[in-house]
Parts: structure tokens; sequence; C-alpha cells
């Protein structure tokens, strides 16, 4: 019983992650290849199990593509987005102040969430 809840409280924190962080995932899934809209939402749901809406998705392409850190271009169809340079460079920065957040973090839990009896 103990297993099933810690496993529900890791998807949740993998889909807050996700969903707090959706611009880093989604210029790094760019960054890949371009992709449509719903490929996004799919590549996103296979990877990490979580499943966006698009109305959690479209409104971040537009604001990234407003900042041209992504372009869009219609091939068949369908949109299809890319990351630009900039977008590439931002991610990059973004990217690397993560990890240097998630290793601050990580930090404080391994000295405050040890057992101190």
């Amino acid at each position: 019983m103990l297993l099933v809840k810690w496993e529900l409280l890791e998807e949740r924190i993998v889909a807050r992650h996700v969903k707090t962080f959706l611009d880093i995932v989604v210029l790094a899934m760019l960054n890949g290849k371009p992709m449509y809209g719903y490929k996004l939402i799919a590549a996103i749901h296979k990877e990490f199990g979580v499943l966006l809406s698009p109305g959690s998705l479209y409104p971040l392409l537009h604001s990234l593509e407003d900042n041209t850190l992504i372009e869009s271009r219609f091939n068949g169809g369908k949109i299809v987005y890319a990351v630009t340079l900039k977008g590439k460079k931002k991610f990059q920065n973004v990217f690397t102040a993560y990890k240097t957040a998630m290793r601050k973090m990580e930090n404080f839990i391994k000295v405050h969430g040890e057992d101190s009896s």
C-alpha cells in the first residue's frame, strides 16, 4: 500500500515539474527536432506520463514564438514548430540555472531530510 502511494507521489512531482517548467521541456523537445503541437503533447505524455491539454500547450507555443524562441511554418496542413538560435541559447542558459537550482534543492533535502536522532 505504501509503495503505491509513493509511486503516485513520484508521478505528482514529475507532473508538477513538467507543468512548471513546460517552456524548458518544449524548447528541449523542439531542440531535438521540429514538431507540431499534438506531436508535442504525445511526446510529453510518452516521456513523462503527463497529458497536457491543447489549452495548456498552445498559449505557451504562441508566447515562445512571440519572443522569437521558436518559429512556426505550415507543413502538410499542420503548423510545425522549431527552436530558433535565440531559443537554443535561452534553453542552455535556463537549463544551466535549472540544474544549479535542483542541486541546491537536493543538497538542502539531504541536509535537512536526514534522521537526526
